[in-house]
């Protein structure tokens, strides 16, 4: 009977590596030799554990909105008044939409903003976790609707802080100060009344 070979590599490790490669040079500039390079798994290990290139973007990107999306609902579902939760999930995006460590952008939206989203799958991918992290906030303000003023609306305030959201992580790039990202924030706030 022919046994298969078990693999000798980790593939969270590789798909660690895979992230940082992508996240720095982005989807069309990394190549799979780039990956093999890094990791020291060769292409053909890399084909029969993940794919294609473009498959193997897709299950860093899965994973990478599966960790913002775990954080923002551990984050979320804490106790306490909803504009003090919201805003510690918020704040805790500063130091990646700031500074030295803002500058690579979130990879969500630079996946989305380099050519590479003509692909069917990889759009969906991001719109399931827009969807879902714009749900998580939806849901929270709904839930608590009576902490806010007369006219809230937990649907155009969840959509309000996405795209304010987005728009701090697409000007990473830039390094803002982290207190200019602070000070949006606090403006956000303002709508959680």
């Amino acid at each position: 009977m022919d046994m298969a070979r078990p693999r000798s590599f980790d593939p969270d490790d590789v798909l660690e590596i895979a992230r940082q490669m992508f996240w720095q040079k982005g989807f069309q500039a990394t190549s799979l030799d780039d990956i093999t390079a890094a990791s020291g798994v060769a292409k053909p290990s890399l084909y029969a554990a993940f794919g294609d290139k473009n498959a193997l973007f897709l299950k860093v990107l899965d994973r990478y909105h599966d960790g913002i999306l775990g954080w923002a609902e551990r984050v979320l579902a804490q106790p306490g008044p909803t504009r003090d939760v919201i805003g510690q999930w918020l704040t805790g995006f500063i130091p990646y939409c700031s500074g030295e460590k803002g500058q690579r952008g979130c990879l969500s939206i630079n996946s989305a903003t380099d050519g590479s989203l003509d692909q069917v799958e990889l759009r969906k991918s991001i719109e399931r976790y827009n969807r879902r992290l714009e749900e998580l906030l939806r849901t929270r303000l709904r839930t608590d609707r009576a902490q806010f003023r007369k006219g809230f609306d937990p649907d155009v305030t969840a959509h309000t802080i996405m795209v304010v959201h987005a728009g701090l992580l697409a000007l990473a790039h830039q390094r803002p100060d982290s207190k200019q990202v602070k000070a949006v924030i606090d403006q956000v706030m303002s709508l959680l009344a």
